[in-house]
């Protein structure tokens, strides 16, 4: 759905919902046409009206007629793109995951630091002891930096892609695993890099 809708609507409405979920006032014309490269009020106003007739968002009955986002707005901009599987384990090879996506909520999808966005799905037991279990759903952030004692996502060789808490110690890098049958990672700092950091895990009803 995502893709065929127009790139600047498409932009409107993941600012109108990454500003529902603050406690502040909905944004106003201005502040929309801002956050989006748009200059001319009118302009805001024209693809507002076009994202209200084709149900994207919908106006409050205020002053300014504040726009929110439909049922079918948020499903637009609540899926976040599944890219693949990750390994709780020793490692597994990346495998891209076409034509599958989660529906999240828009607090999941967006980082106010701007920071991008995806999910994973979890396969393995390694950090079952923080609560990471086979078939979990990650939310990463892109973060090639994080603090020590992240759970992180970290690309070993450029080959092998696995879910464990960094640590760093000198020029190695550690990655340790939540589930005593398994044993820490340690590698060159050279030989790792790290994709991003774990922000939300969503478990999924147990069959």
């Amino acid at each position: 759905m995502a893709e065929r809708l127009f790139e600047k609507r498409l932009e409107i409405l993941k600012v109108l919902a990454r500003r529902a979920g603050d406690d502040g006032a909905p944004p106003s014309i201005r502040e929309i046409g801002k956050a989006v490269g748009l200059r001319s009020a009118q302009t805001v106003h024209h693809h507002l009206g076009r994202l209200e007739s084709d149900g994207y968002i919908r106006r409050l009955d205020d002053r300014t007629r504040t726009p929110v986002l439909t049922e079918k707005g948020w499903e637009t901009v609540g899926e976040a793109p599944l890219l693949g599987r990750i390994a709780a384990g020793r490692g597994l090879e990346a495998v891209a995951v076409e034509d599958e996506a989660h529906s999240l909520t828009s607090q999941l999808l967006y980082s106010r630091s701007g920071g991008r966005r995806y999910a994973l799905r979890v396969e393995g037991d390694s950090m079952t002891g923080a609560r990471i279990e086979e078939g979990d759903l990650l939310v990463v952030e892109e973060d090639e930096s994080p603090p020590d004692g992240e759970v992180v996502v970290a690309l070993l060789g450029g080959e092998k892609v696995t879910v464990k808490r960094l640590y760093r110690e000198g020029d190695m890098v550690k990655l340790r695993p939540h589930n005593g049958e398994h044993e820490d990672i340690v590698v060159p700092a050279e030989d790792v890099r790290i994709q991003g950091r774990v922000v939300y895990v969503v478990h999924p009803p147990r069959r």
